[in-house]
């Protein structure tokens, strides 16, 4: 009875730590963004668009461009030029799954 109770206690402190990590304000909140902008960044000076969806880390969608001087960008995910950029580089890459298969 006494290491049964002690593995139910264990058992639900680490459900609850499962189930608190991902809520705001618990853990660390630790968005890479601070600031975005919406300013168009010509594709040619891209080097790696990274998408990081919401998570435990941070409850946003952030999009980052890093250039080809190193520099890193934070986009503002609403601006419809990086929305058009996005739907470019998905639909090339159901062209190329295609014909994979």
């Amino acid at each position: 009875i006494f290491f049964s109770t002690h593995l139910n206690i264990i058992l639900t402190l680490c459900t609850w730590l499962l189930l608190a990590l991902p809520m705001e304000g618990f853990g660390s909140n630790k968005c890479q963004c601070v600031t975005t902008t919406s300013s168009i960044i010509p594709s040619r000076v891209f080097q790696r668009i990274e998408i990081v969806p919401p998570g435990a880390h941070c409850r946003k969608t952030e999009i980052l461009i890093t250039k080809k001087d190193n520099q890193t960008v934070c986009i503002d995910p609403e601006a419809r030029w990086i929305k058009n950029v996005i739907s470019k580089v998905m639909r090339r890459l159901l062209k190329v799954i295609e014909k994979i298969q």
